[in-house]
C-alpha cells in the first residue's frame, strides 16, 4: 500500500495497469492492525519451564472461525474492547530460541515473553498524528487497557511468569505506523481475505510491474509472514535475473548435500 499511496507519484498509480487491476473495487487492502506487548521476566526460561515454541491461543471454537468478525473486533474503542475476553493470542518466548541468550552474563537469570493480536486501527486512528511516545493521557489509558488485558490472558495459559514480569512494554497499530510505515498498523501487509486470493488479484500481485525500474518484492507479492517474504524475495530474484532460482537453489542443495540411499 505505501507503494501507491506514498512512494509513486498520484498521476504515475493511475496510469499503470499493474496498480490498477489491484485497486479495482478494493481487491486489495491494507491488512489488519495489530497490537503488541512485550514482557521482560527477571526469573530464566528454564527456571520458569518457557518452552521453545510459538502458541496460537484462541479462546473458543467460535472465535476462532469468526476470525475479525467476532464481538471483540466489533466494539467501538478500546475501552468497549477490553471489557471481551481476546479471541486470539500469538504468544512466543524469545529469550528461549537465541542460542546466544546465555553467553551475556546480564541475561542468564532473566527471561523475554512476546505477545500479539489483531485490533482495530479505528481504535487508535485518532492518535496517529500525534509525537511517538507523547501522545497523551488517554492514548495511554486506552493501550494499557488492551495490554493488560493480553497480559492476563497470557498469565492464564503460563501462570509461572505472572509473579516475575520486571518490565512491560505495549505497542498499538499507531506504534507500527511509526516504526515500520505501516499505513493502518498492520504487520502482514495486505488483508488476507478472500478477495486478495481471487485468481484475478492472485495473479496481478506478481514481481513484475508497468513501471520501467519498479519491481515489487516480500510478503505481498505472495503471502504473509516470514516464509511469505522469504519466497517473495526469491519470486523477485527470478524476475530480475530472467532465470528460476528456485531450481538453482535445489541444484545446489544436491551438490552440497549428495543423497545417500540407505541400505536395510
Amino acid at each position: 500500500m505505501n507503494t501507491c499511496n506514498s512512494l509513486l507519484d498520484e498521476s504515475v498509480v493511475k496510469s499503470s495497469a499493474y496498480f490498477s487491476r489491484l485497486l479495482k473495487q478494493d481487491r486489495v487492502k491494507a491488512g489488519v492492525g495489530t497490537m503488541s506487548v512485550f514482557l521482560g521476566l527477571n526469573r530464566s526460561g528454564k527456571e520458569l519451564n518457557l518452552v521453545r515454541q510459538n502458541t496460537w491461543a484462541f479462546t473458543d471454537e467460535q472465535a476462532a472461525m469468526a476470525g475479525t468478525q467476532c464481538d471483540y473486533f466489533t466494539q467501538e474503542n478500546a475501552h468497549d474492547a477490553s471489557d471481551k475476553n481476546i479471541p486470539l493470542l500469538f504468544i512466543s518466548f524469545p529469550s528461549t530460541k537465541d542460542p546466544n541468550w546465555d553467553n551475556h552474563p546480564e541475561r542468564r537469570e532473566k527471561s523475554t515473553v512476546a505477545i500479539v493480536t489483531f485490533a482495530q486501527w479505528e481504535w487508535f486512528e485518532s492518535w496517529d498524528d500525534q509525537p511517538l511516545k507523547r501522545r497523551g493521557d488517554d492514548y495511554d489509558r486506552a493501550k494499557k487497557l488492551i495490554g493488560q488485558k493480553m497480559i492476563d490472558q497470557t498469565c492464564q495459559l503460563f501462570p509461572q511468569i505472572e509473579e516475575y514480569i520486571d518490565y512491560v512494554d505495549i505497542g498499538t497499530p499507531v506504534t507500527n505506523n511509526s516504526y515500520i510505515s505501516s499505513t493502518k498498523g498492520e504487520i502482514y501487509g495486505l488483508d488476507h481475505n478472500v478477495d486478495r486470493f481471487a485468481p484475478e488479484a492472485n495473479a496481478a500481485l506478481r514481481p513484475e510491474t508497468d513501471i520501467s525500474g519498479l519491481i515489487m518484492t516480500g510478503q505481498d507479492v505472495l503471502m504473509c509472514g516470514f516464509t511469505g517474504a522469504l519466497m517473495g524475495g526469491a519470486l523477485t530474484s527470478c524476475a530480475m535475473l530472467k532465470r528460476d532460482i528456485f531450481t538453482d537453489i535445489w541444484n545446489l542443495r544436491k551438490k552440497s548435500y549428495p543423497y545417500t540411499k540407505k541400505v536395510n
